[in-house]
């Protein structure tokens, strides 16, 4: 499929094997059950999608832009992501295996269970985050930009970070095996627990 656009899109079960997609344009998307085995888009704009429940085995996309996003349980083995631009999501239930982001840039985003084996990114730029279970096995990032975060319960087995910044963060809970950060650079955090963390260059006023 080389263009699709779509103005109001409902699906009870959908079971997608193999999809490939150039330019897509979603404007209203709501879909209770949805199963995609291979999916690769160049283009994506989606202005609003609701899922309750999404399984992903292999999903590759150049550019996503999504403006409302609420995804109630999801599931992604392997992600492949260049440019996503997403202003406000909302994710009850996350797990991911393999995923890989270049370019990254959230506004407004709410996770309440996520769970990540293996994450690379690259460039990511986060306005305000908001997550109350999170568990990363293996984490790569290179530069981070980080307004207003608050993580209630998180543990990292490995994470590496070479830039990062942070205004404002307030962690709960936090247990974290090996870290390595090189640059970075927080204004106000409040963290009551850690366990094992490795810093090169921190900067806290």
């Amino acid at each position: 499929m080389q263009y699709s656009t779509v103005q109001y899109n409902a699906l009870q079960h959908s079971t997608v094997q193999y999809n490939t997609v150039q330019y897509s344009t979603v404007q209203y998307s709501a879909v209770q059950c949805s199963t995609v085995q291979c999916s690769k888009a160049q283009y994506s704009t989606v202005q609003y999608s609701t899922m309750q429940y999404s399984t992903i085995q292999c999903s590759t996309a150049q550019y996503s832009t999504v403006q409302y996003s609420t995804v109630q349980y999801s599931t992604v083995q392997y992600s492949t992501v260049q440019c996503s631009t997403a202003q406000y999501s909302t994710v009850q239930c996350s797990a991911v295996q393999y995923s890989t982001v270049k370019y990254s840039t959230v506004q407004y985003s709410t996770v309440q269970y996520s769970t990540v084996q293996y994450s690379t990114v690259q460039y990511s730029k986060v306005q305000c985050s908001t997550a109350q279970y999170s568990t990363v096995q293996y984490s790569t990032v290179q530069y981070s930009t980080i307004q207003y975060s608050t993580v209630q319960c998180s543990t990292a087995q490995y994470s590496t970070v070479q830039c990062s910044a942070v205004q404002y963060s307030t962690v709960q809970y936090s247990t974290v095996q090996y870290s390595t950060v090189q640059c970075s650079t927080v204004q106000c955090s409040t963290v009551q627990c850690i366990q094992y963390s490795a810093l090169q260059y921190s900067t806290v006023q």
